[in-house]
């Protein structure tokens, strides 16, 4: 009797430490500590990864963090897993979603035609659309950047909806505005879902195609594309933790015509700091021509896509994404100090839910690159 307790004792204190072992008592240990990929002697950088690692080993992000200033990344670090259930760490080149800041290829899209004279921002709406209805055919190309048009959302659905171009172009431009055009600021994904279709329309091309050809392949941005693209190894996804779908990803959803030119796209950090260091020296326009990029379209947004803000006395240049899938994701600029921000997490608790790209820079990161103590240069060359 004493020798099967024995026995029961020991495979128990074996099964036990297997268990532990194996991590299937709860979620993989992914907040082990994570030292900066750019290594600096930089007082505010040290103070910034301290911070950023606190914050990580609490379970408030995981994902890619990248801080460039003069053009130069300062610190780049990945925090977390990618895919928990095969302990896959999150690394510098993961892909992950980047939610709207997708809109920031729309309108450059969008401000190529107007460059290569294909559109004006004084374009309305019924000029491309006789059909639509009489109350939108007055909206204008640079109310549609700007979210000033007037538009609502056109689906009450998920933003993996099924819906063709067709459908998508029925529903917009036969939709009652909740403002008359230029009356009213109001986000919406309906206006970028109609910018991509005008591409289309104007270009003969899919929206897909003109991106790929006019913006990513120029650039060699070969991490970033749309929701099931094959250039994108399905080894380099990040999976989604925090939201919906728990461990799941977009790219696995397909992209349809109720997230077109709205979201729907993947990318990585150096993509993204490659993205916006393009848009700034206006190399995807032609010579000479205006960069509209960072033109006023009105108080609040710019032609780009991207919004501004004061922060902390400073201006500030932003476009962020989210999804309900546990991504987040932010491009912050401080033009007086020519720093950018870019943040790609897939992973998030409680604390700050959908919202904590913002509130990770709000709090934990531009306090510190904004700091008294922090120079204006956050190199060390």
């Amino acid at each position: 009797m004493a020798t099967n307790t024995l026995q029961l004792l020991y495979r128990w204190t074996v099964f036990s430490l297997l268990l532990a072992v194996s991590g299937c008592s709860g979620t993989p240990d992914c907040t082990t500590d994570t030292a900066p990929l750019s290594q600096t002697n930089n007082k505010a950088v040290t103070a910034l990864a301290d911070e950023l690692q606190r914050e990580h080993k609490a379970g408030t992000f995981a994902g890619q963090v990248l801080i460039a200033q003069n053009n130069s990344v300062v610190f780049k670090t990945a925090y977390g897993c990618a895919d928990r259930q095969h302990r896959v760490k999150n690394s510098i080149t993961t892909v992950s979603d980047m939610g709207s800041i997708a809109k920031t290829f729309t309108a450059a899209a969008v401000l190529q035609l107007v460059a290569n004279q294909k559109l004006q921002l004084s374009t309305k709406v019924g000029d491309l659309y006789p059909e639509a209805a009489d109350a939108i055919k007055p909206v204008t190309i640079e109310q549609l950047l700007g979210h000033s048009g007037g538009l609502d959302n056109f689906h009450n659905d998920s933003d993996f909806e099924l819906m063709d171009k067709t459908e998508a172009e029925r529903r917009i431009l036969s939709m009652p505005l909740i403002a008359a055009p230029g009356e009213k600021i109001a986000y919406s994904n309906a206006a970028y879902t109609l910018l991509a279709a005008i591409v289309e329309k104007t270009t003969h091309q899919s929206f897909q195609e003109y991106v790929r050809q006019h913006l990513l392949n120029p650039l060699k941005l070969a991490d970033t594309g749309f929701y099931q693209d094959s250039t994108i190894p399905v080894s380099k996804l990040a999976r989604g933790y925090g939201g919906d779908d728990e461990g799941k990803t977009t790219y696995q959803k397909g992209l349809t015509w109720a997230l077109i030119g709205a979201g729907g796209m993947l990318t990585s950090v150096d993509d993204l700091a490659s993205w916006f260091a393009a848009l700034k020296d206006g190399s995807l326009f032609p010579d000479n021509t205006a960069n509209l990029t960072f033109t006023q379209a009105n108080e609040k947004w710019l032609l780009g896509s991207f919004s501004t803000l004061d922060i902390q006395g400073e201006p500030i240049i932003q476009m962020g994404g989210s999804t309900d899938f546990g991504y987040t994701a932010l491009i912050q600029f401080v033009p007086d100090r020519d720093l950018l921000v870019v943040l790609l997490l897939n992973a998030h608790n409680t604390k700050y839910a959908n919202a904590t790209h913002h509130r990770l820079s709000r709090n934990h990161i531009l306090p510190i690159v904004q700091g008294e103590d922090s120079p204006d240069k956050l190199s060390d060359n």
